[in-house]
C-alpha cells in the first residue's frame, strides 16, 4: 500500500507473469492523490500458490474472489479498480458481479476474451515442457514495442520477472484466461469505465481493446500509440495522466 490514510482507494490488478512492481512507474507520477493498493495475484510474486486441481481449476472469478477477500480484510469498502490483461478480466468480473463495490473501473490492455484456446494450449504445453524460459522471448515481443526492446537495460527487469514466475502460478492463471469469455456479460457493466490500449500491443491487439470498449455502455476509449501490452511501463507519464483525469471526472479525487 502507498498513500496517506484517508485518501480515496485505487486498487491495481496485474497481468500474467508480473508482480506488484508493474505499477511503480505510474504510482510515482500520480502525485500522492490516492491510497494505492497493489498486490501479487495467486501464484505470482510473493503470494502463495494454492494447490491446483484439474478437477477444480482456477477461474477468473476465483482470482476476483481473491481480490475481494483482500480488500475486505483491509476494510476497503468502495474503490476504483485498474486491471491490466488478466487483471482486466478480474476487473470486468467484479464490475459485473459486485458493481456496488466499485466507484469506477479502468480496463487496460485487456479484452472480454483474450486469445484463443489453441494459443493458450500451446503456451501451457511449452511451459510444462520447458519451464518459463520457453516463453520469455515471445512474451517480450508481445509486451513491448521494437523501440523499447532495442534497449536491453529497459527490457532486462521484465524478462527476469517473467523467467522467475512460478510455473504452477503461470499454468493456473493461464488456464483461467483460456477459459474466460465475458463477451456477453460486459454489456451489463454500468459504472464509469475507462478502456486503455497500446497501439502496438501483441497480447491484446487494438481491435480487441476497441471491441471491449464498444460493448460497455458509456465507456471511454484511449489508445496510446507506439506502445505494447504494458503502457504503464513504456509510457507511465501518459498512463498516469489518463488515470488522474478519469478519477477527477468521476469525482474520486
Amino acid at each position: 500500500m502507498s498513500g496517506a490514510p484517508g485518501l480515496p482507494w485505487l486498487v491495481f490488478a496485474n497481468s500474467l507473469a508480473t508482480d506488484m512492481r508493474l505499477w511503480e512507474p505510474v504510482l510515482g507520477r500520480m502525485g500522492g492523490r490516492v491510497r494505492a493498493l497493489t498486490y501479487d495475484m495467486r501464484g505470482h510474486g510473493l503470494s502463495d500458490t494454492p494447490p491446483w486441481d484439474a478437477a477444480a481449476p482456477w477461474t477468473i472469478s476465483t482470482l476476483a474472489d481473491d481480490l475481494l477477500a483482500l480488500v475486505d480484510h483491509l476494510r476497503i469498502d468502495r474503490f476504483v479498480l485498474c486491471g491490466l490483461s488478466v487483471g482486466g478480466l478480474v476487473a470486468q468480473d467484479l464490475a459485473i458481479r459486485v458493481p456496488e463495490r466499485l466507484r469506477g473501473v479502468v480496463l487496460c490492455s485487456t479484452a472480454s476474451r483474450i486469445g484463443s484456446p489453441e494459443v493458450w494450449d500451446a503456451r501451457l504445453e511449452a511451459v510444462r515442457a520447458g519451464g518459463m524460459a520457453a516463453v520469455v522471448e515471445a512474451t517480450m515481443e508481445r509486451w513491448f514495442s521494437p523501440t523499447f526492446r532495442a534497449t536491453e537495460e529497459r527490457v532486462a527487469p521484465w524478462r527476469n520477472m517473467v523467467a522467475r514466475t512460478p510455473v504452477e502460478g503461470f499454468l493456473g492463471v493461464a488456464a483461467a484466461i483460456r477459459e474466460a469469455d465475458l463477451t456477453e456479460a460486459v454489456g451489463t457493466i454500468e459504472g464509469p469505465a475507462l478502456v486503455v490500449g497500446g497501439g502496438l500491443d501483441g497480447g491484446t491487439p487494438p481491435d480487441t481493446v476497441r471491441a471491449l470498449a464498444g460493448r460497455i455502455p458509456g465507456s471511454r476509449l484511449e489508445m496510446i500509440p507506439g506502445v505494447g501490452h504494458l503502457p504503464c511501463v513504456e509510457d507511465p507519464d501518459t498512463m498516469a495522466v489518463l488515470l488522474v483525469d478519469f478519477l477527477r471526472e468521476i469525482g474520486h479525487v
